[in-house]
Parts: C-alpha cells; structure tokens; sequence
C-alpha cells in the first residue's frame, strides 16, 4: 500500500477533492437525486477507509530489519503505521483515503448509470443491462485480488530470496485452506519454530473480494530453496505460537 510524504499526500488530496467537485457537479447535472447519492458516498467512504484499515493490514515485522519494523493499515494509503501498543493513527491520510474513496464510487455509479440508461432507452434487451450493471459492481470486488497487489512486508536481503522461494510453493500447501486461495502477501520470515537450522515464512492468504482467509506457513530448507513442511491457520491464528 502506498505511503507518501506530507507534501505529496496534500498535493494529491487537492488533485483528488478537486475531481470529486466536478463528479459532484456532473451528478447535480444528470440526476435530481444527485444530493442523496452524494450523501451516500461521503457515508460509504469513510467506512469503506476504515474497513481497508481492517482488512489490508501488515503486522510488525522482523525480517530485513534491526529490531521490529512498524506494520501500517490502510488501502490504497497508509493511515496507521505501527501495530500494537505502538501504532500511530494518521488522521490527514485517512481523509486522503476517505477522498479516494469517494472519487471511486461517484465515478463508478456514473458507470453504471450509462448501461442502466441504455437498459431504460431499449427495453427490448430486457434484463440484460442490469445483469451487466451488477457485474460492472461486483466483478471487480470479486476478481480485485487478481489485480491488486496485496499489503505485505518489505524485507530485504537473504529473508527476500527465502520469501520468494517460498512464494513458488504455495501451490503444495493451498488445497489445504478452506477457501481458495488467491492471492498472498507476506507476513515475515523468522527463525523456524522447532529448533532446526533454516527459515519460516509466514504468508497472510486472500481469497473471493479479497477477504483475508488466514495464514499459510512454511518451514525452509537450510539453502533456503525448498520447504519442508507447511500448513494453513485461520485468520485469528498465528505462524509464532
């Protein structure tokens, strides 16, 4: 997810309040319910920021880093760094992602308005402009986690050639998660639990509208290349304890 300096995330804010005044007037110009679907948005958008802030998270990590570096939440912006006693709420980068938000769904509901409208202008299609406006809603959410890249750690060195290595076999442990699997990001890479020489990786699975499934481990060979065991925990699990 993306993190962004003081002046840049007020840059952007002013770039993305500014589309969402002429979405707004555009609205006011096609529909006299444009105030009660705008009122609609700016509830949306804001519970829609903070549920990011609940589904796309990165817990504190150890791999690559001196110590314990900070997770953050938040999609597509970061509004809390930090997870635990130590994390930190940002309330600017909330609002820029609440303005995210909002320029998505009244750009989008102006999407769907074109293929109701033609419904409406040609009866004779009968549903099947309707069917297509609820596919315009719910494939994106449903096919989201092929198309965007999921939170996860940023390790570097040896942990990130252990993480991609364990990324390849992902493939021997997901039949055994109950929902599919679909995408996964990674959690951390920390010494394996039972003692022996090598590595766990620790990877926070996805499945349908990128709904956080649980955690897929595996423990690592000493090189490093191939695991030699793994499993899947539910989502209140832990790949520590």
């Amino acid at each position: 997810m993306i993190g962004l300096p003081s002046w840049m995330a007020a840059l952007l804010g002013l770039a993305l309040g500014f589309l969402v005044v002429l979405l707004v007037i555009w609205w006011r110009q096609q529909s006299y319910r444009w105030a009660l679907l705008v009122a609609l948005c700016l509830i949306a958008a804001p519970a829609l920021s903070w549920w990011s802030g609940m589904v796309f998270r990165v817990a504190d990590y150890r791999a690559g880093c001196d110590g314990l570096c900070p997770g953050y939440r938040g999609a597509p912006f970061r509004f809390s760094t930090g997870d635990g006693a130590g994390s930190a709420f940002l309330p600017g980068m909330f609002l820029l992602n609440s303005l995210a938000y909002i320029l998505l769904l009244l750009a989008w509901s102006a999407v769907v308005r074109g293929v109701l409208g033609r419904g409406v202008a040609d009866t004779r299609r009968g549903w099947g402009p309707v069917a297509l406006a609820g596919l315009l809603i719910l494939g994106p959410l449903l096919l989201a986690p092929f198309i965007l890249p999921p939170p996860e750690a940023r390790v570097r060195g040896d942990s990130l050639r252990v993480a991609i290595n364990a990324r390849r076999e992902v493939y021997m442990y997901d039949q055994l998660a109950p929902a599919p699997v679909l995408r996964v990001g990674l959690d951390d890479v920390r010494p394996r639990r039972d003692g022996k020489p090598g590595m766990r990786v620790c990877l926070r699975t996805y499945t349908l509208f990128y709904l956080p499934a649980g955690y897929m481990y595996m423990d690592m060979a000493p090189d490093g290349v191939h695991s030699t065991g793994g499993g899947v925990l539910p989502i209140q699990g832990s790949c520590w304890s």
